[in-house]
């Protein structure tokens, strides 16, 4: 038998489903005499040792050795002890079976919980303290219907993204993005919202939406929308003319 250490199992069905895989056969095909007579060598050469051994194991050696004392007497009869709770090496298989399924399932949770810390979720929450109240887009557009509009285009984003995609590093601010829009609106007197986000990575669309809110509250931009649904339209304010 390989050298194994106890520290590595998490109890003694652990222990003995380990070597059930050295056999290489399924638990339904393994001799579990063989197995039975594995583990009890093992116990008993930790303690030849000097070794100590937890209970558990001690406990589940007591069980397999009464196993094997009925296998030597060719005695079948089910004894109802309640001291012993592996009664058979069917009783024992049955067990290993269900330990296996049980091991397995607990695997794949704890892949899921590693999976999981990969990702940040946030709680909602209302936006209104940070909404400034002298800050006014138009009569008919509040702050919530641009928040709203921000929130389609990403959602539309998702399906713009291009397959195969490259990653580059930008310089981006806020002031760039402003000296920007205010050219475009120089050579165009107004600009589709969305279509100032030409870049879909992340960094640039929020230096981009900020940008956007900046010149609103400064009154450079006026944000318009005709009617619901229709696309919300930025011209040049007051102070960018």
């Amino acid at each position: 038998m390989d050298h194994i250490l106890l520290s590595n199992f998490e109890g003694p069905m652990d222990l003995l489903l380990h070597l059930v895989k050295q056999t290489k056969l399924d638990i339904y095909e393994v001799n579990i005499s063989e197995i039975i007579e594995q583990y009890i060598n093992y116990i008993n050469n930790l303690q030849e040792l000097n070794i100590d051994v937890a209970s558990e194991y001690l406990i589940m050696a007591v069980d397999l050795v009464h196993i094997k004392s009925k296998k030597l007497i060719n005695s079948d009869t089910p004894v109802e002890d309640e001291e012993v709770a592996i009664t058979s090496e069917e009783d024992l298989k049955k067990k290993l079976i269900e330990y296996e399924k049980y091991k397995k399932i607990s695997e794949t949770f704890k892949e899921l919980e590693e999976n999981r810390q990969s990702y940040f979720t946030k709680i909602p929450e209302s936006l209104t303290e940070y909404k400034d109240e002298n800050t006014s887009l138009n009569t008919d557009l509040s702050l919530d219907d641009l928040i709203n509009a921000f929130l389609q285009f990403k959602e539309r984003q998702k399906y713009q993204k291009p397959l195969n995609t490259s990653v580059t590093k930008k310089e981006l601010s806020v002031a760039k993005r402003i000296s920007y829009i205010r050219e475009r609106l120089k050579i165009n007197k107004q600009v589709s919202f969305f279509d100032l986000f030409e870049d879909y990575s992340k960094d640039y669309v929020i230096v981009t939406f900020l940008s956007i809110l900046d010149m609103s509250k400064n009154k450079e931009i006026t944000i318009i929308q005709e009617d619901n649904f229709k696309d919300i339209l930025i011209k040049a304010g007051e102070v960018c003319e």
